[in-house]
């Protein structure tokens, strides 16, 4: 049996532990929610979480790229980076896929799936490098807009209208 066969085989079981390791990485409050119901509406993190990580083991039984990994975690990485994360914190969940991995695989196809599972997680850091990115500039052009408005409230700043501009270009 293949790598992918026995990742099909054991879907249930490899999701379950995935998702119980990644809410564990929450404080324990936290976690306690998180865990406890799968409604979009009265828990969206814990279940985008689920449904999540059931997106990405249901790639790993397929052919994939790097592109649609990165897409396939896309939205539980943009949450923990929206999270008081650390860059390594925020992926760190994707690392538990070894310890599950071990239980699951004999010596000749757990480094195959270890190399799987980093592949998850540079796509992981990939997508959250990006994420942050977004976050900064976002950020960035808020501030931008703040300063502006008060600039204007304090009369530092003239809106030109379309006379103004043609004037000036006649001088």
């Amino acid at each position: 049996m293949d790598l992918k066969q026995i990742v099909k085989k054991n879907k249930k079981k490899i999701v379950d532990q995935w998702f119980k390791a990644t809410i564990e990485t929450y404080p324990a409050n936290t976690a306690k929610i998180l865990g406890k119901d799968s409604n979009k509406f009265d828990n969206p993190v814990g279940s985008t979480t689920r449904e999540t990580i059931e997106d990405v083991v249901d790639l790993l039984c397929r052919e994939f790229t790097a592109e649609s990994l990165e897409t396939t975690i896309d939205p539980i990485v943009r949450i923990r980076a929206v999270q008081a994360f650390t860059a390594a914190e925020a992926v760190s969940f994707v690392f538990a896929l070894k310890r599950i991995g071990e239980e699951l695989f004999d010596a000749d196809r757990i480094r195959e799936f270890d190399r799987l599972v980093d592949s998850i997680a540079l796509a992981a850091f990939n997508r959250y490098s990006k994420c942050k990115e977004e976050i900064y500039l976002l950020k960035a052009t808020e501030s931008k807009r703040r300063i502006h408005r008060a600039f204007e409230r304090a009369g530092l700043v003239a809106e030109l209208n379309e006379e103004d501009l043609l004037g000036s270009k006649k001088s």
